[in-house]
């Protein structure tokens, strides 16, 4: 994880400013909050991520991706659950960096890198993720906003990587 002010990409700034100009009295924002009219050239990157309380821990479901993430992941997680998605230890990652964020009601900025195709290509990418609760406090969704996606590898228009099937 990198800070947020580490945040360089233009793209990215200028939606973690959306975000912040949106909270009130160290309140965070709610979904109602984000009106997608006031950036549609990044809706293609953006997703967003419910937080679904349950007794082991908070798990998620993509309430949508756009549709630049489906594209270059070769998959649409939209109404998919981390652990519909990801085994392992990427879906340990996932969970523990998107419970700290629940927990912790700050922005999270990080590099990323997602495989495909076991160990022949993946998906690097930039990331801010933003916590958003419909009572201020109690985070309840997460928007994720992803720059600079690229495929790497050799085969870049093969089939995705399975998870379930590594």
């Amino acid at each position: 994880m990198t800070s947020v002010d580490d945040v360089e990409h233009p793209e990215l700034q200028a939606m973690l400013s959306y975000w912040r100009a949106r909270r009130r009295d160290g309140r965070l924002p709610g979904r109602r909050d984000i009106d997608p009219l006031d950036f549609p050239q990044q809706l293609p990157r953006v997703a967003l991520v419910e937080v679904l309380e349950e007794p082991q821990g908070p798990n998620f479901r993509y309430r949508l991706a756009g549709t630049e993430i489906a594209a270059r992941a070769g998959r649409d997680p939209t109404g998919k659950r981390f652990d519909q998605l990801y085994v392992g230890a990427y879906l340990d990652q996932a969970l523990a960096t998107y419970r700290a964020i629940v927990e912790g009601r700050r922005p999270h900025f990080s590099h990323r890198t997602y495989p495909l195709v076991e160990g022949r290509e993946h998906l690097e990418y930039s990331r801010l993720i933003l916590p958003l609760a419909a009572d201020g406090k109690r985070v309840d969704m997460l928007w994720l906003i992803a720059a600079d996606l690229k495929r790497v590898g050799q085969e870049a228009s093969s089939p995705t990587f399975d998870p379930h099937n590594p």
